[in-house]
């Protein structure tokens, strides 16, 4: 057995992370935005908030693939990724791209077709073009953005489980941990949404949005205690460097675990016991820790994915 030389990624650094993150977020804010507003959440119309939601979440997967696109050593390369589900059926990245640009179309369609057209907007043909679609075709767009949406969260974690070398990453804990901090993010992204711009006095859909949010931070925190067990007792070496990287470091146990789960669990559990006012600071409090959290989540996750070689092989390539 080879002496082996484990070292650190460093390719995949901070603005991959903020594409994770705007991704998996920006897709559930679409999907959630959409949902409540086509089953009409709790008897209210919610088009107000739905319109929000879908073009922040537009934003969000805009300005996250434009990150992803800068990354990119050959930028004209990114069209064989849009090709690469034809000739490459496995290749996640391929199938992720697809659903991000469809997710984005037609949540945007969906949300156009219900909103008022902006009178500066009354004469382009493209806009009333969309209004008219978005109309027709509500029920299909609305289906296809939400399975889309669900879909791209999902993605992000895949992604990472594809590579059999990061024993971090290779493995079933990652896409589910990464798509319930997706939909957790957008819970909380929402109620932001609610709070600062809509104003639409829904009580019972923010009180709601409160109780999943906490329901999903707890299985968060659940998901990543059994990751941690997973890269302390397993077999492989790889997986236990990956071990020390996040748990001796004091942002991924106090600023990850601490401020962005801990904190806001205990905040929403408090407020929805009624131990606590649920006033407009606790809940945009508990929600940006929640962002925050988010975001530290992939971050480190990536920043602790660690390689492994034999010296002699290392040696040889470095």
């Amino acid at each position: 057995m080879p002496n082996m030389y484990y070292f650190g990624q460093d390719q995949w650094n901070w603005i991959i992370a903020v594409y994770l993150f705007l991704g998996g977020m920006g897709a559930m804010v679409m999907a959630i935005a959409t949902w409540i507003h086509r089953y009409r959440a709790f008897g209210q119309d919610n088009t107000r908030l739905m319109v929000w939601g879908n073009f922040a979440g537009f934003a969000m997967l805009a300005l996250g693939s434009a990150m992803l696109f800068y990354h990119l050593l050959d930028h004209l390369a990114v069209w064989r990724v849009f090709i690469g589900v034809f000739y490459k059926p496995d290749a996640w990245i391929a199938w992720g791209t697809w659903s991000i640009v469809l997710g984005m179309i037609w949540g945007v369609v969906y949300a156009i077709g219900h909103m008022e057209t902006p009178g500066f907007l009354s004469w382009c043909r493209l806009w009333r073009f969309a209004k008219w679609f978005g109309q027709k075709y509500a029920a299909p767009l609305a289906w296809g953005t939400i399975f889309m949406s669900v879909f791209t969260a999902v993605y992000t974690g895949m992604l990472l489980m594809s590579y059999p070398a990061v024993d971090l990453w290779h493995n079933t804990g990652i896409p589910v941990l990464f798509t319930v901090s997706a939909i957790s993010t957008a819970l909380a992204f929402m109620l932001i949404l609610q709070k600062l711009f809509v104003r639409d006095g829904n009580t019972a859909l923010s009180h709601s949005f409160e109780k999943w949010d906490t329901w999903m931070i707890g299985i968060e925190l659940l998901v990543v205690m059994a990751l941690g067990f997973y890269l302390a007792y397993n077999a492989h070496e790889n997986a236990r460097v990956s071990y020390e990287i996040l748990w001796n470091n004091p942002w991924w146990v106090y600023g990850f675990i601490g401020l962005g789960l801990i904190a806001p669990f205990v905040l929403n559990l408090m407020a929805l016991r009624k131990w606590i006012p649920e006033t407009a600071a606790v809940v945009l409090s508990s929600a940006t820790l929640v962002l925050l959290g988010g975001y530290l989540l992939r971050h480190f996750i990536l920043l602790a994915g660690v390689y492994e070689l034999p010296y002699t092989q290392f040696f040889a390539t470095h």
